[in-house]
């Protein structure tokens, strides 16, 4: 017997006598409408101007409305005919299932009011509607088969059905409902001698390629170019998981085997190569896709555009990014938000907010309306360069146009009033902030903490440190890092260090280099070189890796006149090389060099070798220094 708190079985939701006779002859029924609502005609109240609609058309009404009322619905029920069309039912369990109420959908839809309302389209609209988690849909399905044995399945439902747990909105758990996806195809739809097409295929293999599942989706783009059914949407998400990943060849080799099976790319698949290829550093790969575009007639869309300027704003070449919009206008077509975007927030993030200002006004003089996403990253570039007048005008803007402020936007002016001092004016943002509903995150913590700790105010940063913990809320790096650097900037470095460690216990954030280089900056003022030289080994053993201000900062205690700056950059270029970590030896080594610090011949000899690892190069190498050894 269940436990009282345990989840009802499937047909326990089902009331034995259906819901819709009460409703027919009990007005006391909870599911029933009220009496006030009975007595007036329903036809009148959806459509006051429209005369008589029919039965149908005030069934659709409700279907479409956005929040239906249910003792509307369950009146409209009420006072159908005997005879009323089965086209009417599907979309009263549309209406209910958005009501306030929605296992009432599903009631009506498992009791319906005679048999002929239950059909392929009725089952098809309920896999689409119905709020059911997804690993309970599989349930459902064949729970409805065996209620209505007239009711055979097609491949299109199995479609829905695989749409349905594949896609859902609600938060999922990867392993759970892959499992039952691959189930459907593989059991359930051979069971019912259907053979799946390429909408089945390409369905299962974007789940798979989303859930990082790569291996298994290839694997299944093989199964199902061995069933016959070919499509490019199959294809699409397993390249762009692949160049996402960074795996440029495999992508390479999964086109080419595309096209070797008959598969035409299709423009969706070029502006998943250009992306992705971008993303990846490959411009010159991306620019032989744009002509290979051209060569086969494929016209680029403004998706197309799209992609290519993210993808060129993600590896830093924001002028091309700049001169491909320039492009799009010249060949008549018109940028749109998700154009513009990238690049303007590219500009505001690199610190020239007066081009991303520029570019802001002809996005606004061609019509294109900003979304939040463009707000706020306008918002954030002002507030990087403590142009806070202009954040507060553009702020204000974004109000009047009934585009509300979220997080990130209230984030970005917190921090550019802590940037220009203004700490009053920061901590009444926040308070806005929070009467409007948005609720901190780790990130808007991180804010806050680290701009008290800069204006002095370290005991109100740990008020806010506290009162993130007791939220549940758990910090991240910068959080971390912004606390750590406030400890040690009033003096108190072992309290810095105590949270370190409470850190590195926790596990809800590694250090990185900055947070190493605040510590060791704290414990070097502090005149406590032997724990900073423990830190460093810590820092090393790790895996991160010293930077120039960690460098700067041990010379700056070390006395380099007297070669203990050379001694201890050699040992720490020693060790880098020992670990393979040739490249951080490397910017040691031009730490050294910037700072007129002439390194022995056989560390610079070790650290040339550890970059230049092909052959050839050692070749030309050791061809150089026989030279120099013969003169």
């Amino acid at each position: 017997m269940p436990s009282p708190t345990s989840p009802l079985p499937l047909r326990r939701l089902i009331p034995k006598p259906p819901f819709y006779a009460a409703a027919r002859f009990s007005h006391s029924d909870s599911f029933v409408s009220s009496s006030s609502d009975d007595e007036s005609p329903l036809a009148d109240e959806l459509f006051p101007a429209a005369g008589a609609p029919t039965l149908l058309s005030v069934a659709r009404s409700l279907a479409h409305s956005p929040s239906p009322s249910v003792s509307s619905v369950l009146g409209f029920l009420h006072r159908l005919p005997a005879d009323a069309s089965p086209h009417i039912f599907p979309h009263l369990v549309a209406a209910l299932s958005r009501s306030p109420r929605p296992l009432l959908a599903l009631r009506l839809f498992l009791r319906p009011p005679t048999s002929a309302a239950t059909t392929h389209h009725s089952f098809n609209s309920a896999l689409l509607r119905f709020p059911l988690p997804p690993h309970l849909l599989p349930a459902f399905f064949f729970h409805s088969l065996r209620r209505f044995p007239r009711l055979a399945p097609t491949l299109l439902s199995f479609n829905l059905l695989l749409k349905c747990v594949c896609f859902s909105l609600v938060p999922r758990n990867h392993r759970l409902y892959l499992e039952i996806a691959l189930r459907v195809l593989h059991e359930s739809i051979p069971g019912w001698k259907l053979p799946p097409d390429k909408f089945t295929y390409s369905t299962v293999v974007s789940a798979l390629a989303d859930a990082g599942r790569v291996d298994d989706a290839v694997a299944l783009v093989h199964e199902m170019v061995v069933d016959g059914a070919v499509a490019a949407e199959a294809f699409n998400p397993v390249l762009s998981a692949m160049l996402r990943a960074g795996d440029v060849t495999g992508a390479a080799k999964l086109f080419s085997f595309m096209q070797l099976k008959g598969c035409v790319p299709s423009a969706a698949t070029y502006n998943v190569l250009l992306h992705g290829l971008l993303v990846c550093g490959r411009a010159s790969a991306a620019m032989g896709v744009m002509r290979r575009m051209e060569r086969e007639e494929v016209t680029p869309t403004v998706m197309t555009y799209g992609a290519v300027v993210d993808g060129l704003v993600r590896c830093g070449k924001l002028e091309d990014a700049w001169k491909v919009t320039e492009e799009m206008r010249k060949k008549g077509l018109a940028p749109n938000e998700f154009v513009f975007s990238p690049v303007i927030t590219g500009f505001c993030k690199s610190g020239e907010v007066d081009r991303a200002s520029t570019m802001w006004d002809t996005m606004v003089a061609t019509g294109v309306r900003p979304n939040i996403v463009l707000y706020s990253a306008m918002i954030d570039g002002f507030a990087r360069c403590g142009k806070m007048i202009k954040a507060e005008l553009l702020f204000e803007e974004m109000v009047e146009a009934k585009c509300m402020p979220n997080i990130m936007t209230y984030s970005s002016m917190v921090r550019g009033y802590f940037q220009i001092g203004d700490s009053a004016q920061a901590l009444s943002i926040w308070e806005e902030m929070l009467s409007a509903g948005c609720t901190p995150n780790a990130v808007t913590y991180s804010i806050l903490i680290s701009g008290l700790c800069n204006v002095g105010k370290s005991k109100d940063a740990m008020m806010v440190w506290k009162h993130m913990l007791g939220r549940g809320c758990a910090p991240d790096t910068i959080a971390y890092t912004s606390m750590i650097k406030g400890l040690c900037a009033s003096g108190m470095v072992d309290g810095g260090l105590r949270l370190f460690y409470d850190m590195l216990a926790r596990g809800d954030a590694d250090p990185d280099v900055i947070c190493y280089n605040v510590l060791l900056d704290g414990l070097l003022r502090a005149k406590d070189l032997p724990r900073a030289m423990d830190l460093l080994n810590q820092m090393l053993d790790h895996g991160c890796d010293p930077d120039t201000v960690t460098c700067n900062t041990f010379l700056r205690e070390i006395e380099v006149g007297q070669g203990k700056g050379r001694e201890f950059l050699e040992g720490l270029v020693l060790r880098l090389c020992n670990r393979k970590r040739n490249k951080a030896a490397a910017e040691v080594m031009m730490v050294m060099l910037a700072k007129y610090i002439v390194p022995e011949a056989a560390i610079l000899e070790m650290v040339v070798r550890g970059v230049c690892r092909r052959k050839r190069v050692w070749r030309v190498i050791d061809k150089c220094w026989d030279e120099i050894w013969r003169f």
